[in-house]
């Protein structure tokens, strides 16, 4: 039997079974004829066994039987079995972080409960567990026995995967914990988790057979290392690989484990213990602590930009734009460093992508800064805070009731009357009316830098604040700064109406030079320059793009695009309409430039046009060509294909070449595996 099947099971959580493959001679080619018999006969008795064997031989990146692309015939015409199977879409590739959790000693704990009562306490249990999957943008693929399977930046891709995932362990520990102080009887002491994570490229399958609701699940190497992560657990410990821990990069604290030893890694795996996530404050602070390379013409204007500000007691708002991984947030921490230089107090707050506050989040985060309330205060110490400020006469005992519900605060009998018998619209001024009043006061005392970081995920409750703040900002001692990417920028001709008079300065950052990239390049001496040359050349003076290409090629794994810009490219494909997405990836199949009439052909739609990715900023028009923007995303795209439908469309690509340009058509059919290559070459 082939090392394949092996680490195929292995990926299913059914390696049990491969030595059952192994005593029956079935091997990777017969996969596509088994049957719920066959597994039977070779002794697979479970039957949700069988059916998931089944599922993934269906889903697999394997072909089956019916995804097998068509020869090319001669007279270069190809059939439309290439392309259906490919719309029907049997998975997708994509870098995800998987989490396994489960309950410590539930056995010895049941057998002490009656039926109904141990289904109560595991029900209850998995329960929590799920809530935090699912307020983290995670996806719960499967429950096991007292446990569960999630994933997190599938089925639609995020590129803050391994943070959700770590943020969603923390949560169901927390949960767990707290569900296990309720419990009466003396049961709550043995209620505990232990959470396995790890981060890598899986299958993403759609199974179910309800299209209204539909269900997920993944498999590949990435699984069963997850898993073991979480069997080598210890009861309230959260396990996590260095891939997770690379990837939550410097929002998580982790503590040191001992390497763990796993069957099927030639040497020991790299193990760390999730502590806790950090602040965005925290987080701030460490990407700020780097120094800063290039951007010396923005820093300039920047400086001006602050002495006209106090010199004219007046404010301005600075958007700063560019694409993930430009630097946007190296630079304004280096702005914020400036500011305070000049005595400027800095306020920071960021737009969340993920979990039940996406798109908001940024407001009492601001709020909590203007009142100096620690982020991670209880309520009785937000409490607190807010009733000083009203002693102190920096916010009016009118505006009490607005400042309890930005504060998340519980409001008193008296305030709740009143606040109930508000209409919606009355509630949101009163609210913006007195987070501006709060920004005169404390302006008034020392001038202020207010930044509000990724703008393109804020919604439109969030929008009509900043645009409150922006106005207020006019007449006050406050630079407003706001970061977004170009791609969902929401600084339009209404945002800024509704900014008054503010003026407004717009950066546009671009890459880096070459001779800048280099700087970059200086910490990574131990690679060869033809590595970095690749490497420069595939980052286009991207900073973030570059440290990861370096860091690939250093771990040996230079030539596949690193999981972090993967998730990038990915998390904004997912925004597409499915037909943009289908044609992008199409588009990469014929490379980094393509025509429009080679598109068509292999999508099977002559009246497509790619103004929708344009707009999207994924594809530019180039005289009458359409370029990728950026090298990176169409390796993503064409990472994003299953092999069998790469293959397929690799085949498609050759029939249109095929009397059009001799070398692509031997090259396509090369890429698509098919033996007429050598004879076309």
């Amino acid at each position: 039997m082939s090392a394949r099947i092996s680490e195929w099971l292995q990926g299913l959580g059914l390696g049990q079974y491969a030595d059952r493959f192994e005593a029956n001679d079935i091997d990777w080619d017969l996969l596509a004829d088994i049957d719920h018999q066959t597994l039977k006969d070779i002794g697979i008795e479970s039957v949700g066994h069988r059916i998931r064997i089944l599922k993934a031989i269906g889903n697999s990146d394997r072909p089956a039987a019916d995804d097998i692309p068509p020869i090319i015939t001669p007279s270069g015409e190809a059939g439309d079995e290439d392309i259906t199977a490919w719309r029907r879409k049997p998975g997708e590739r994509k870098p995800v972080t998987m989490l396994f959790a489960d309950l410590v000693g539930s056995t010895a704990l049941t057998e002490r409960l009656d039926a109904e009562e141990a289904h109560d306490l595991l029900y209850r249990a998995a329960q929590r567990m799920c809530r935090a999957v699912e307020n983290n943008s995670g996806t719960v693929c499967r429950f096991m026995g007292d446990g569960i399977m999630a994933m997190f930046g599938a089925p639609l891709a995020s590129e803050r995967h391994a943070l959700e995932a770590c943020r969603a362990a923390l949560e169901m520990q927390a949960g767990v914990a707290e569900y296990a102080g309720e419990l009466a009887g003396g049961h709550g002491s043995d209620v505990r988790i232990r959470v396995g994570l790890h981060s890598g490229e899986v299958v993403v399958l759609e199974v179910g057979d309800d299209p209204a609701k539909p269900e997920y699940d993944a498999s590949g190497p990435t699984v069963p290392l997850a898993a073991r992560m979480e069997q080598s657990a210890a009861a309230g410990t959260i396990l996590i690989t260095a891939e997770t821990r690379a990837l939550a990069g410097a929002a998580i604290e982790t503590r040191g484990h001992s390497p763990l030893e796993v069957k099927g890694f030639s040497d020991p795996v790299e193990v760390f213990e999730l502590a806790r996530v950090l602040s965005a404050a925290e987080s701030a602070r460490a990407v700020s602590s780097r120094p800063i390379i290039g951007r010396r013409s923005e820093l300039a204007q920047f400086r001006g930009l602050l002495a006209t500000c106090i010199e004219d007691g007046s404010g301005l708002c600075l958007h700063v734009r560019g694409e993930a991984g430009i630097g946007k947030t190296r630079l304004v921490g280096e702005m914020i460093r400036l500011a305070q230089v000049q005595d400027f107090v800095a306020h920071k707050a960021l737009v969340l992508d993920f979990g039940t506050g996406r798109g908001q989040g940024a407001i009492p985060s601001l709020v909590k800064s203007l009142l100096e309330i620690d982020e991670n205060a209880d309520d009785r110490a937000r409490a607190e805070i807010l009733d000083r400020a009203i002693t102190d006469g920096l916010v009016p005992e009118e505006n009490r009731v607005f400042l309890n519900d930005l504060l998340d605060l519980e409001q008193p009998l008296d305030l709740k009357t009143l606040y109930d018998a508000m209409d919606v619209e009355t509630r949101k001024e009163g609210k913006r009316a007195a987070l501006a009043d709060m920004l005169e006061r404390v302006a008034a005392g020392a001038p202020r830098i207010i930044v509000i970081e990724d703008l393109h995920w804020a919604d439109a409750v969030t929008l009509d604040y900043l645009a409150r703040i922006a106005a207020t900002a006019t007449d006050c001692t406050v630079l407003l700064v706001l970061t977004s990417r170009v791609e969902g920028d929401p600084v339009d001709e209404q945002w800024r109406a509704g900014a008054g008079g503010i003026p407004i300065v717009t950066w546009d950052l671009r890459p880096l030079r070459r001779e800048e990239c280099l700087q970059i390049v200086a910490a990574f001496a131990d690679i060869d320059m033809a590595h970095v040359e690749r490497c420069l050349e595939r980052a286009d003076g991207n900073p973030l793009f570059l440290e990861q290409l370096l860091l690939g090629t250093r771990q040996g794994d230079g030539g596949r695009i690193p999981d972090s810009i993967n998730s990038l490219v990915m998390a904004r494909m997912d925004q597409l309409p499915a037909g943009d997405k289908r044609a992008l990836q199409a588009a990469a199949v014929l490379g980094q430039r393509f025509d429009i009439e080679g598109l068509h052909f292999l999508i099977d739609d002559p009246d497509y046009d790619c103004s929708s990715l344009i707009e999207h900023h994924l594809l530019r028009p180039e005289g009458p060509f359409y370029l990728f923007a950026h090298a990176l995303i169409q390796e993503g795209a064409y990472a994003s294909l299953l092999k069998a439908q790469r293959a397929g469309l690799h085949r498609r690509a050759a029939a249109w070449y095929r009397g059009r340009d001799v070398v692509l058509h031997a090259v396509h059919l090369d890429q698509a595996g098919d033996p007429a290559a050598a004879d076309a070459y």
